[in-house]
């Protein structure tokens, strides 16, 4: 079938457009081409759908997803015959997962596979193979898990079931060690349970390299039977293997003075304290050498360095200084640079790149914003390089998930934050609208100016003050229900609820120091250091971080997928750039709550996407 599908596919394509174009009530005479490609049948609307399945395919395999899913959508299902309707499955899915779109497989998955008469044990675990994967585009990681679980319970063979089982692994080593703590509570099925503690002991070894074989020792003690231990995660020999090398000393580049002094200080504070509670805690304590970088050269400081015989360098904390490191092949000592250079993808492989990165947060919002089902974003930023930036990093991110670009606007000196909310909903066009009405007919009818209502959220990146004022803008011109969602600088890290009520709704991401309950490390810091620690909240959060990281470089580059839990957030990395994947919550009642997993979504489509 394939071979005659690639001889008439120019004449198939034609006959597709033709379809699409006439609406595709009833098919067109097709041609003998065309009926080479149909199995026989006398009623040309079977005939029409068979068409259209064999052009959905040809789309398919050419790249274009999007045509060919629109042509699955149209094919009606009770005029196919019974044997196509896997293929159909089978296409819609892919076509869906490809535009990374989970809610739409899911539907099609729903839609069509409900008209299935039966399903084989192989057809069984390819259907909870897609569904695994459009559960986890759309954030719903807990039924990717159960989904993923399913398929180690019945793939047909042994190699499907190792296949289904690396693939929850995976799944699992991307969730917090809070996610993993929520999920084993709750969870009824011993397997999945034996899983999820066993990812456990991975996530907590990597923050406690010491503490590998005593909790190893535990997981096998109470899952005996368990069919990980036939078949042990090969990440976890790694694990084993680098636990047991520790470095020894680190090397801390940081000025004393200059414009960077008071941000280096709370930095230095941190490493500090996190040393200190590390000794108290049990864990292992490297050695920690301080250099100021206002003393000499970078080349000097590594010198003095290694005749120290540190092992891994902290810093340097300049941009500048940064840029100089990432042109370099080699550097004398592995380090980790806290701050990013402008080469995203730079070659020296003795770097890493650690910062409070904007645009990384933008990136972030335009995920979620995705998760959650909207395809259209309004955007607004203040004028200056850093809103430039964020809103550069959101629209790249944005629409390389598929995602549209409406309108955007920059507010500041050059225009105020009601004009430029006035300019993006349109308001503008409204009142033009009722000015022609007026002149047309000679007199002023009633009106209310409206704002658009072809955007589905609204990015924003501003800072507290600025934040405050923007739902109450919305409210004012009509446009309170259109969701908000912004990055971490709408918010001060202290809660002010009788102020920051004017933000209830808005959705925003930040580090887990300012969403989770305190821990003692942070109130430790905060009573030493109270005022410092009000206005580098961050910092001192990163500087706890890179004390972590630092010592686990080689993790990282042993095992790119690991991730740590950090003050600043789930932290791991693309080429050696540190990213943070922050928590999300929402202002309610002048307070920040965590975020739902559903807040965006109607609840008709939570229904339709959770499977019971």
């Amino acid at each position: 079938m394939l071979n005659k599908l690639s001889a008439h596919r120019p004449m198939l394509l034609l006959l597709v457009v033709f379809m699409l174009l006439v609406g595709c009530a009833t098919a067109p005479q097709p041609s003998e081409e065309a009926e080479d490609l149909a199995i026989s049948h006398q009623d040309p609307e079977v005939e029409a759908q068979l068409l259209r399945l064999e052009a959905a395919q040809i789309l398919a395999q050419e790249g274009n997803y999007q045509q060919s899913l629109e042509l699955v959508q149209s094919i009606q299902l009770h005029l196919l015959p019974a044997e196509e309707r896997w293929r159909l499955l089978v296409l819609a899915a892919e076509n869906a997962l490809a535009l990374d779109d989970g809610r739409q497989a899911l539907r099609q998955i729903n839609r069509i596979s409900q008209s299935l008469e039966q399903t084989s044990l192989e057809q069984e675990y390819q259907l909870a193979g897609y569904r695994s994967a459009a559960f986890e585009i759309t954030g719903h990681f807990v039924a990717a898990l159960q989904q993923s679980y399913s398929q180690t319970l019945i793939a047909p063979n042994l190699e499907k079931q190792e296949e289904a089982q690396n693939r929850l692994w995976q799944q699992l080593n991307q969730l917090s060690g809070e996610q993993l703590n929520n999920l084993v509570s709750r969870e009824r099925q011993a397997g999945l349970r034996g899983w999820i503690e066993l990812a456990q002991v991975r996530q907590q070894t990597t923050e406690n390299f010491e503490a590998f074989q005593s909790l190893m020792d535990n997981w096998t003690e109470r899952w005996p039977n368990h069919p990980a231990r036939q078949n042990l995660p090969e990440d976890l020999e790694l694990l084993a293997e680098l636990s047991r090398r520790q470095v020894q000393h680190l090397g801390v580049f940081l000025p004393s003075s200059g414009p960077l002094a008071e941000a280096a200080q709370a930095i230095r504070n941190a490493l500090i304290a996190r040393h200190i509670r590390a000794g108290e805690e049990g864990q292992f304590q490297p050695q920690i050498s301080f250099y100021d970088t206002q003393s000499g050269s970078l080349d000097e400081l590594y010198q003095q360095a290694k005749r120290d015989q540190v092992e891994v360098i902290i810093g340097p904390l300049a941009k500048s200084r940064v840029d100089l490191l990432e042109r370099r092949s080699n550097l004398p000592l592995p380090t980790l640079a806290l701050n990013y250079g402008n080469d995203p993808e730079f070659p020296n492989r003795d770097l890493f790149q650690f910062g409070l990165s904007a645009e990384n947060e933008a990136r972030q919002v335009a995920q979620k914003a995705w998760q959650s089902g909207f395809r259209r974003a309004l955007s607004l930023t203040p004028e200056g390089d850093w809103g430039t930036r964020v809103e550069a990093s959101f629209i790249k991110a944005w629409e390389e998930l598929g995602g549209e670009i409406t309108h955007t606007r920059q507010y500041g000196e050059g225009r105020s934050l009601d004009s430029a909310l006035r300019q993006l909903l349109e308001v503008q066009l409204s009142q033009q609208r009722h000015q022609n009405l007026t002149r047309l007919l000679g007199q002023r009818p009633h009106f209310v100016a409206r704002p658009r209502e072809d955007s589905d959220f609204l990015f924003l990146h501003a800072n507290t003050a600025t934040g405050r004022q923007v739902k109450p803008a919305l409210s004012f011109l009509l446009a309170s229900g259109l969701p908000v969602m912004a990055t971490s600088s709408i918010y001060s890290g202290t809660p002010n609820p009788s102020q920051d009520r004017d933000m209830n709704e808005i959705a925003f991401a930040d580090i887990t120091w300012y969403l989770a309950p305190e821990d003692e490390l942070q109130k430790r810091i905060r009573e030493a250091w109270p005022s410092s620690m009000n206005r580098y909240g961050r910092l001192y959060a990163m500087g706890v971080d890179a004390y972590l990281l630092a010592q686990r470089m080689e993790l990282l580059e042993a095992l790119p997928e690991s991730r740590l839990d950090g003050a600043t957030g789930r932290l791991g990395h693309q080429h050696r750039r540190i990213e943070r994947e922050l928590q999300w919550a929402q202002f309610i009642a002048g307070r920040p709550q965590p975020l739902p997993e559903n807040a965006f979504e109607q609840q008709q489509l939570v229904d339709q996407l959770i499977l019971d």
